[in-house]
């Protein structure tokens, strides 16, 4: 899941060889847009089998916000994978600009993407003045829209768990993100005018332009 700029880097880190091998490698390693308004990531685990135990290694995995208010997974990393490796991957495939990041566990980009905003869904004061009441509203919509993938993600892992080896985790995981990739098209405009109504910031548009 990892560009093959930064394969051997990931290779240190313990990124499953699998990885490169994969049928859906080539989709992880795509070109991506130039901007994004948000970049949202998550964290799993991936209960493997190794000698009679069960072990927990953990990946990341990020959703896209772009221009029109779509949505495009990112990618997904082993969290072994240091997170200037991940935001150096993601420079590399073509993202120049993000407008905000949320991110769990530790992940910092801010080397990388030094005028990106720190995001929170739950409310963070300043990070909410940043932006205009309909941006507000898509960056809600985009961190529903991740909660709900995280959710799926877990129900379909628990019910595969656990794997044989991380290799298998690893081609499990690519292909639930690939198989939601696809599905997130058509879908974000509904779920934005939504959170839209929802937010009350309908009335205000016509007089606060978006940040």
């Amino acid at each position: 899941m990892v560009s093959q700029s930064s394969a051997a880097e990931s290779s240190e880190f313990g990124t499953p060889e699998c990885l490169q091998r994969s049928s859906h490698s080539a989709w992880f390693t795509k070109p991506l847009c130039c901007r994004y308004v948000l970049a949202e990531f998550k964290t799993l685990a991936l209960p493997v089998q190794r000698d009679g135990v069960v072990e927990q290694p953990r990946w990341r995995w990020a959703l896209g916000l772009f221009k029109g208010d779509q949505y495009e997974l990112l990618g997904a990393w082993s969290a072994q994978v240091p997170a200037l490796s991940v935001a150096q991957e993601l420079h590399d495939r073509g993202i120049e600009h993000i407008k905000a990041i949320s991110a769990e566990d530790g992940v910092d980009c801010t080397s990388t993407y030094p005028d990106a905003v720190a995001w929170s869904a739950s409310g963070d004061a300043h990070a909410a003045s940043t932006f205009g009441p309909r941006r507000r509203a898509a960056l809600q919509s985009a961190a529903a829209t991740a909660e709900r993938l995280q959710a799926s993600l877990s129900r379909a892992i628990k019910r595969q768990a656990p794997f044989a080896d991380e290799g298998a985790a690893a081609a499990f995981l690519m292909h639930a993100l690939e198989n939601a990739d696809r599905q997130l098209h058509g879908l974000p405009k509904l779920r934005f005018k939504t959170a839209l109504r929802r937010s009350g910031a309908v009335g205000a548009l016509a007089s606060q332009p978006a940040a």
